[in-house]
């Protein structure tokens, strides 16, 4: 199912990521850096409502992309790697996680104008989640999200295209409890 989450403190800042979309790439038919992109486009768009995604509002001055080529033995490698805080802590965002944790995923994340595609369904990048905890009532606490790993292709850049999976996600469970 995809869910859409509300991380706590957004502000409207244009040049900066501001969203995010995660999908487990087990949920992708066969697309890779060689793909063309209005394949790719569809494949985004076409996505089921009950597949492995969830879709953010980053908070502000909180993501952090890193995506480098290196040369290896097999060629021309692209190192990725994509960190963010997402919060409160809550047992639903937790339980979310926990399902993702250790997911190969292929990662959005939005400017913008402009959405950049990290990840590739036959190179896909890995997700991990650390709690953030502090004992200072200014510091943030959450959970700290680090995706990484390496294609053979350069991220896809989407400049004047609106991928949907933003507008169709549901609104996330801790809303029942509001």
């Amino acid at each position: 199912m995809i869910q859409n989450l509300c991380n706590i403190g957004h502000e409207h800042h244009i040049d900066t990521f501001y969203r995010i979309a995660v999908i487990a790439a087990s949920q992708l038919p066969y697309f890779s850096h060689l793909s063309p992109s209005n394949k790719i486009e569809g494949i985004i768009s076409a996505l089921p409502d009950e597949s492995k995604a969830f879709t953010a509002e980053l908070l502000y001055n909180n993501v952090r992309v890193s995506h480098r080529s290196q040369i290896s033995a097999q060629g021309r490698l692209w190192s990725n790697d994509i960190g963010f805080t997402l919060t409160p802590q809550d047992a639903n965002l937790k339980n979310l996680l926990d399902d993702f944790n250790n997911e190969e995923v292929v990662v959005l994340l939005s400017k913008r104008g402009s959405t950049h595609l990290y990840g590739f369904n036959i190179q896909p990048l890995l997700f991990t989640y650390d709690e953030l905890n502090s004992p200072l009532p200014t510091d943030i606490k959450g959970y700290s999200i680090s995706i990484s790993g390496n294609t053979y292709g350069s991220a896809q850049l989407y400049e004047s295209v609106e991928l949907d999976i933003y507008e169709r996600g549901l609104a996330f469970e801790l809303a029942d409890q509001l």
